[in-house]
């Protein structure tokens, strides 16, 4: 779907369509790189949300398919609210539009067949082979409509014996073996406190997809791509991994530190934490020594070498902490930092989102709920050249129900009796009326 959503349209300014020229994306005037890219969303969870998510930030039209009973299952599941929405819900799904619509319904299939025929990218995050009972698996949907980029994220992957298991960002981290170098010794295993997973997995999807349009611009037809929690995970463990098929190497946990480097890690000062990394080259270790008022320990046996203080970590690091007890976090970073030894704050979630490097790069926008109301919410890590806006807020449920069957060719006669059957709801239909004239029941 091109040109704002009508089928046959020419695009805007030319998105990564069918030969297009990618637009500028610039803030304040430019043309959003995929500006005329019609999305149909099935997905729900962290993952598939922020994949589309994401597609709508660079310019997609992102059509959410929801269940007229609730609608996506987060817009119930929050401990906080933003006039009275989910904000973990409205986190998720900024600049996309809300089809309400019961897929287990023929009609409402019947429907979402019309909205098919004019897309150009289909995302979906359920568990391989679960929509192939609607149809709506990738060779089905492929096998229609050859033109479509069909983008899947999974848990474990597309094929495999793990394949049909869910995927949640806590259970790949631990069976990726993220858990097994996070923590410590007396910690035990421990979750990195976001999903980051269902995040990078994503982000990877979305490569994919925008891989998958490039290609159909040459070729007219468009194909399966996909990412999992378990990839990313995986590609993640790229220095770890390279110990292991070098040598057999199984790292501890270490907490912050590294069991290639030292000092290398988050040290305790007088007030606060930071982290620095001292182990670079050994002009970076003279000259932390040096800023932290412990010049012997450059003769100190014991540190020597790289590999003499990965050795004697812990000596080393009670060493560094009694020198950093002599005065707070932000004077030694500040002092660290001037002798080029880098170094950083351990900030909390609140510090960092506010933080004067986080404005500057756009990182948080204000953006409207369905009522208007404002709430903050972090942009997509992408910059064009800079910050991408989101190009509405999240949707209230069934939002867009009637704008998007009308503009997949559906009469409004055709949308009443969907409305009236119970397969879509209608947010634009008041209270207790079967058409968006106001007829009574």
């Amino acid at each position: 779907m091109v040109n704002g959503g009508v089928p046959g349209g020419a695009p805007p300014g030319g998105g990564l369509l069918d030969g297009g020229v990618p637009g500028g994306g610039v803030p304040g005037g430019g043309v959003p790189p995929l500006a005329g890219v019609r999305v149909v969303d099935l997905t729900r969870f962290v993952s598939g949300a922020y994949t589309t998510m994401m597609l709508a930030a660079l310019g997609a039209d992102v059509v959410k398919i929801e269940p007229p009973d609730g609608g996506d299952s987060y817009r119930a599941q929050a401990t906080a609210t933003v006039a009275d929405r989910s904000a973990l819900f409205l986190s998720l799904n900024n600049g996309k539009r809300s089809l309400a619509l019961d897929l287990r319904a023929p009609s409402g299939q019947a429907a979402l067949e019309r909205l098919l025929a004019g897309a150009d990218v289909v995302v979906e995050n359920a568990r391989p082979g679960a929509l192939a009972r609607y149809g709506l698996d990738a060779a089905a949907v492929l096998a229609r409509h050859p033109r479509i980029v069909y983008g899947s994220v999974s848990g474990y992957g597309q094929t495999g014996p793990d394949a049909a298991r869910g995927g949640f960002d806590l259970i790949l981290q631990a069976e990726a073996g993220l858990m097994s170098v996070t923590g410590t010794a007396g910690s035990g295993p421990v979750k990195v406190g976001a999903p980051l997973l269902d995040v990078g997995a994503g982000i990877c999807c979305v490569t994919g997809i925008l891989a998958g349009l490039l290609r159909r611009a040459g070729t007219g037809r468009g194909g399966h791509v996909s990412s999992s929690l378990l990839e990313f995970a995986l590609a993640g463990l790229t220095t770890p991994a390279s110990a292991f098929f070098a040598a057999g190497e199984i790292p501890s946990r270490l907490g912050t530190h590294s069991p290639a480097f030292a000092p290398y890690g988050a040290f305790r000062a007088r007030t606060g934490e930071l982290v620095l990394a001292g182990a670079g080259n050994e002009g970076l270790w003279r000259r932390l020594c040096s800023t932290i008022g412990i010049p012997e320990a450059v003769d100190d046996p014991a540190f020597a070498t790289n590999a003499d203080r990965v050795r004697n970590r812990d000596a080393l690091t009670a060493r560094i902490e009694q020198a950093l007890a002599a005065d707070d976090a932000p004077a030694w970073v500040a002092r660290l930092e001037a002798a080029g030894v880098p170094a950083g704050l351990v900030r909390d979630v609140g510090e960092a989102l506010t933080s004067a490097q986080a404005a500057a790069i756009g990182a948080v926008a204000t953006v409207g709920a369905g009522d208007g109301s404002p709430y903050r919410a972090v942009t997509v890590p992408v910059r064009a050249p800079g910050p991408l806006p989101f190009p509405s807020g999240a949707p209230d449920l069934g939002q867009h129900t009637r704008a998007v069957l009308r503009e997949a060719g559906l009469s409004d006669p055709e949308i009443d009796e969907l409305h009236v059957a119970g397969t879509i709801l209608d947010a634009s239909i008041p209270a207790g009326t079967t058409s968006v004239a106001g007829g009574g029941e």
